[in-house]
């Protein structure tokens, strides 16, 4: 390895750190405000898991690792696995080990945290990919694949035009049928909370809890209502979708009730409601082939990047 020393990260190496991943990274653009709020002020991080390489005082590398310590509400624990969800290397000293080294530094910090697997890098709530882009960053799947690591998946990230945006007749029509059946679509309204809440325990625990909590708080401090979208019927809530800003989602249906056009209605409500906003475009960085086929595709959403998650024993 190049003359490169590996240290925790300290707070003076910041604006460094940001500009490494602003230059190495090109493909996600990442703020100082970004890295604060998913790196600095997450509960789980520690500078032991987040290993900086100076070469002098020139900062020529990062890698961050994540040990949850804090668990998600009502998610199943995760203390056995551990998280990579950043690695750069400045160009111009990349392949003299640097990364090599960046790499075993993280893989360390999770074992001294005992867990057993680490994964690269669905880490909810603060993961910045679903894993490597495996077009932007080829290079980088080469070099984890070289490292001992194995694709679990390849998630997709769509993006869609609103401009071109046309609710379909069908849609209008199945939501016409399904009020009729007793099951409304509407916009957030404070009475749904307790049922939203009932919901989102029983079908998606986990970080799809923190997603609603933060929406209807920007909604009761003056956010449009129309960001979150909740489909109830009977006094229950079965199905949710929400944006924020000009990214969509999450969407979900309870399980017992798709097959009946709710996703498809909820989708359309909350992409018009985005519309309506002025936003020019609707993004998501997760999904699935199966799923874009099923719902994503019919509204114009298009692949715009794949990733390759990730997977060792440690």
């Amino acid at each position: 390895m190049r003359n490169a020393q590996i240290i925790p990260f300290r707070g003076d190496l910041l604006d460094e750190v940001v500009s490494l991943l602003q230059q190495t990274l090109h493909a996600d653009p990442i703020s100082r405000s970004l890295f604060v709020r998913k790196v600095l002020i997450d509960p789980n991080f520690e500078p032991a898991g987040a290993p900086v390489a100076l070469v002098g005082d020139e900062v020529v590398g990062f890698g961050l690792s994540i040990a949850r310590r804090l668990p998600l509400e009502d998610a199943p624990p995760d203390t056995d696995r551990g998280y990579i969800t950043l690695l750069a290397v400045h160009p111009q000293y990349q392949r003299q080990g640097i990364g090599t080294a960046l790499l075993h530094r993280m893989e360390d910090y999770l074992r001294s945290r005992d867990r057993k697997v680490v994964l690269v890098s669905p880490y909810a709530p603060n993961y910045f990919t679903p894993g490597v882009d495996v077009n932007a960053y080829a290079g980088g799947l080469q070099f984890f694949l070289k490292h001992g690591y194995q694709e679990v998946y390849r998630p997709i990230s769509m993006d869609c035009n609103l401009l071109d945006l046309r609710i379909p007749d069908w849609v209008q029509q199945r939501e016409q049928e399904l009020r009729q059946e007793g099951l409304v679509v509407e916009h957030y309204r404070p009475h749904l909370i307790p049922a939203l809440f009932r919901f989102l325990h029983a079908e998606f625990p986990g970080d799809w809890q923190r997603y609603a909590r933060e929406a209807i708080a920007h909604i009761e401090q003056g956010d449009s209502p129309t960001r979150l979208w909740i489909a109830h019927e009977g006094g229950e809530v079965v199905g949710y979708s929400h944006f924020e800003g000009e990214r969509f989602g999450p969407i979900g249906v309870a399980q017992s009730q798709r097959g009946r056009g709710i996703g498809q209605v909820l989708m359309y409500r909350t992409l018009q409601a985005m519309r309506l906003q002025g936003l020019h475009t609707a993004f998501f960085m997760w999904s699935d082939d199966r799923t874009a086929e099923r719902l994503y595709n019919a509204a114009g959403f298009t692949e715009t990047r794949r990733f390759a998650l990730l997977r060792k024993e440690l």
